[in-house]
């Protein structure tokens, strides 16, 4: 929302200074620093030909020029006069012969960029995006923005840009052709000021709909006609036509039957003062002047005003203006409200990330012996898919459950809040591992079928009284043992009966194996997270890496242990997020 506010306010600022300047070249680099305030690339600059010269293109943004003087020496008052067909690759003249904005993402990886990768290479961009400046259907130039590896843009970024270059384009008339030009730079401005205000109405209050009818008003008013309309084909408005004609009668005509007929409906835009067709589908039509709405080459609606004393190319500049700032209000529409759902999702993730880690809290456990029972969790997205849940039976049992649910985000939340419900409530009827795991995934086998979900689990059983862990596994992995002199227990026959998931067959029977825990250190029970992980080089983590760490940290006391896994795992993928949920229990000496 706030990049929305200052791409705006940024448009209404350059609009300003174009309407009270003459003088182009006093500006152009002023309306270019304004350009990169709000959005990534980082460097702009802009090239004009003269005289419809194509020959020779003309480098005129200083801040350009002095970044890059041995590439593009100062040899011209107006700017440093470059051949065209020799400096420039072969995108740029694609560009600019029809009229039309390229991206080259990759300069090294782009055919037609070849021969500028020298140059890319030694002034560090990796891509560029081309914006020919038109006016009155001749390309006077062209801007080119440069993106390096950090930089990044959006689609509605190259509609904020297109928007500057329409402005960079009309500063350039005026500056042109200041001498004769002097009522049409009084109406150009008072268009400029006119449409200021009412994007600035966007700016303030986000009504997409009042936008629209507003620039519709304008473009009647600084067009002198009778009727305007404008035609939006893309988006759910509450009306899809906005017109100055009564609400009435706005729904009778048939707009996709009319564009089409109109001559050179083919062009970007053009009007015509003598139709053939004086009554067109119910409208009287003396003239009219349209103008095609399009983001980037997709036509997407029209600005169509009709009936006026007769259309000139000053009414055609207005109209392609206007055109402009009815694009960046629909780009900014469906930005709001995506943001808007984004907010809400974002809302009910983070109540329920709240919930889920109030459930892990819970399992925090004191026992009664000589062991602690602790956890670490790190879920890879808001919400994630790994769960713990620990609680007492009695004064000498503490039951725990650890779950890998399949998936992440809300779907796992209710898996997890099923589990948790179910593995509490049999808690209190069952004393056995292998009872709750089986009467569990009785209980779930259903829902869980149902939904095309399954979670591989462990349920342990610490008896503090008889220094045994009764565990009973349904497709999870084994977990990690270290004896009191340091050693791995790794005889995965004694010491896990692995079975198959929960919910995926309703009979399953799942056993359990006794673990005598009085000479043991650590038991460290995991999800696939944590050895899943991959470091830049695509390398995993791995069960040795983590067995390794286990060894080296196995005597640490817990929260020194945890700190120091965070640190192990960090260090390994050197980023902020990861790609799975990682969980990790330990039950160990105190």
């Amino acid at each position: 929302m706030q990049k929305n506010r200052n791409l705006m306010k940024n448009l209404v600022d350059i609009s300003v200074m174009v309407t009270q300047s003459t003088n182009f070249f006093e500006i152009k680099d002023k309306i270019v620093d304004k350009m990169l305030e709000v959005i990534e690339p980082t460097k702009a600059c802009i090239n004009l030909f003269y005289n419809n010269d194509f020959e020779y293109a003309y480098l005129v943004c200083s801040a350009t020029l002095d970044y890059v003087p041995k590439a593009f020496p100062k040899n011209c008052e107006i700017g440093t006069k470059l051949n065209f067909d020799q400096a420039y690759p072969e995108y740029i003249h694609e560009a600019v012969r029809d009229k039309k904005i390229i991206y080259v993402e990759d300069i090294f990886e782009d055919p037609k960029a070849v021969d500028e990768r020298e140059l890319a290479n030694m002034e560090g961009y990796k891509g560029r995006i081309v914006f020919p400046l038109v006016l009155n259907y001749t390309v006077i130039g062209f801007m080119t923005c440069f993106l390096t590896e950090e930089d990044s843009i959006e689609e509605l970024d190259i509609t904020f840009i297109s928007s500057v270059v329409s402005l960079i384009s009309l500063s350039i008339e005026i500056t042109m052709e200041n001498e004769h030009t002097r009522d049409l730079i009084g109406k150009l401005r008072e268009s400029i000021s006119n449409i200021n205000e009412v994007t600035a109405k966007l700016y303030l209050n986000n009504d997409v709909n009042q936008f629209m009818e507003d620039l519709n008003t304008q473009a009647k008013i600084l067009t002198k006609s009778n009727e305007a309309f404008i035609v939006i084909d893309d988006l759910n408005y509450d009306y899809k036509i906005f017109s100055t004609l009564k609400n009435k009668n706005r729904k009778k005509i048939n707009f996709q039957e009319i564009l089409p007929e109109l001559k050179s409906y083919d062009e970007d835009g053009n009007y015509e003062n003598n139709p053939d067709l004086t009554i067109l589908k119910g409208l009287k039509i003396d003239n009219y002047i349209y103008y095609k709405l399009k983001e980037g080459n997709e036509v997407v609606g029209c600005i169509l005003c009709s009936n006026s004393k007769g259309y000139t190319e000053d009414d055609f500049n207005i109209l392609e203006l206007i055109s402009k700032q009815v694009i960046l209000g629909m780009q900014l529409y469906k930005y709001n409200q995506a943001e808007t759902k984004h907010k809400l999702i974002a809302n009910e993730l983070n109540i329920l990330n709240k919930q889920q880690k109030l459930i892990m809290n819970e399992s925090e456990m004191n026992l009664n012996n000589d062991k602690d029972l602790y956890f670490y969790h790190r879920p890879a997205t808001v919400i994630g898919g790994d769960f713990y849940h620990a609680q007492a039976i009695n004064q000498d049992k503490i039951a725990y459950i650890i779950a890998d649910v399949m998936g992440h985000g809300i779907v796992s939340n209710y898996i997890v809040a099923m589990i948790k419900g179910s593995f509490k409530t049999l808690c209190y009827n069952y004393e056995s591992a292998s009872e709750i795991m089986n009467k569990l995934n009785q209980i779930l086998y259903d829902e869980f079928d149902k939904m095309g979900v399954f979670a591989t689990c462990i349920v342990g059983i610490v008896d503090t009284k008889n220094n045994t862990l009764d565990i009973s596994n349904a497709g999870h992995y084994c977990p990690i043992i270290i004896d009191n002199f340091g050693r791995l227990i790794s005889d995965e026959s004694e010491m896990c009966k692995k079975n198959i998931p929960l919910g995926v067959l309703e009979d399953v029977s799942y056993k359990q194996v006794t673990i005598p825990i009085k000479d043991i250190s650590m038991i460290c029970m995991y999800t696939d997270g944590v050895i899943e992980i991959k470091n830049k080089n695509k390398e995993e983590f791995g069960i040795q890496r983590f067995e390794s760490f286990l060894l080296k940290n196995y005597n640490l006391k817990k929260d020194d242990f945890i700190n120091e896994l965070k640190n192990e795992l960090q260090q390994f993928v050197s980023k902020r997020n990861f790609d799975d949920d990682i969980l990790v229990v330990c039950l160990s000496n105190k």
